[in-house]
């Protein structure tokens, strides 16, 4: 006597479906729920900006040496370059533009994350990607109410990232995240662009130019300065990040960044004027895009890492049940 043709087939394909649970979930799931290679996203803000203006430097027209209050834009653009198993290089470009779509301003850096969990990883030999610690891009695919380590580009360090509490974003579930970072402007980009040292009559008339109710160096400390005034920078940021609870991606930011002069005093550090202030947040437009992305990302995620395995464990069970009452009820086939 032996078990039907019937039998030993359900079993096996009651087999099947664990087996293809424990893939999905272990397999299929871990390789989906990382940083696609494919990823190229760009998020826009929207506000105002404060900055030095080069036609009236050039042509010595310091009244008019700040373009104070620009309504702008800032389009920052992620995208993955290379992938080399667990590591991703990472193109993270941001372009400032006026009203009228005129570029006032670039950034460009070159990353290399963890596909995971989006912290540092070595570079892939031949890449150009830049030192950093902690997270620089983005967020954990799943992140936790708790501090994270956050690279700022400006000063080159890396700075806590507090969470404070839990927010909802468009429809989604957010953490939210504040960041601020200060410190000398040690970003090479930027920091090489700017001169290191102006005339004394030039820092003057930038001076007595600024825009902003913010407090000037008096006339007394400005005429104690050198005739050739040398100038160190300094970087401000202040973000904060709304950051989708199952998915890991940013829903919604804000960014007020500043670049101010100064020099040596006869008190100490003397701040003289900024170079750049930029205060924007993200347009209606993008934030409904990215709770849309990560909307369709979560409802993935959940049929790969819960669903789809836990639905084909539950066929599998119930296989298994059914060919256990079948047995009973036919306990043998004879030849």
């Amino acid at each position: 006597m032996r078990k039907s043709t019937t039998t030993w087939i359900l079993t096996g394909s009651a087999v099947v479906l664990v087996a293809a649970s424990a893939v999905t979930r272990f397999t299929v799931y871990p390789a989906l729920h990382q940083v696609p290679a494919d990823t190229r996203s760009t998020f826009r803000y929207e506000g105002t900006a404060t900055l030095l203006n080069p036609a009236a430097l050039e042509s010595g027209d310091l009244t008019k040496a700040f373009l104070a209050d620009l309504p702008v834009t800032l389009d920052r653009r992620i995208e993955v370059r290379d992938t080399d198993g667990r590591t991703a290089v990472i193109a993270d470009d941001a372009v400032l533009r006026g009203r009228d779509g005129t570029e006032l301003n670039t950034s460009e850096h070159t990353w290399a994350v963890d596909r995971r969990d989006l912290t540092e990883r070595e570079a892939p030999e031949g890449s150009t990607a830049e030192r950093h610690e902690g997270l620089v891009i983005a967020w954990p695919l799943s992140p936790e109410r708790r501090d994270y380590r956050f690279w700022d580009t400006g000063t080159q360090q890396a700075v806590p990232a507090r969470y404070d509490g839990t927010e909802t974003v468009s429809g989604r579930e957010a953490h939210v995240y504040d960041i601020q970072a200060t410190g000398p402007l040690t970003d090479p980009a930027t920091a090489g662009a700017l001169p290191a040292a102006l005339p004394r009559q030039v820092v003057a008339a930038l001076v007595a130019g600024r825009p902003g109710p913010a407090e000037r160096p008096d006339e007394a400390a400005l005429a104690s300065l050198p005739k050739n005034v040398p100038l160190t920078y300094v970087s401000t940021t202040e973000r904060r990040g709304w950051v989708d609870a199952d998915t890991g991606l940013s829903l919604n930011g804000s960014l007020h960044q500043r670049v101010l002069a100064q020099t040596e005093g006869p008190d100490g550090p003397l701040t003289l004027f900024p170079v750049t202030d930029v205060d924007v947040t993200g347009t209606e437009k993008s934030v409904a895009a990215q709770a849309d992305d990560a909307a369709s990302a979560g409802r993935l995620l959940w049929l790969l890492g819960t669903g789809g395995p836990l639905g084909l464990l539950i066929l599998a069970l119930l296989l298994t049940a059914f060919t256990v009452w079948r047995a009973r009820r036919h306990p043998t086939s004879r030849v």
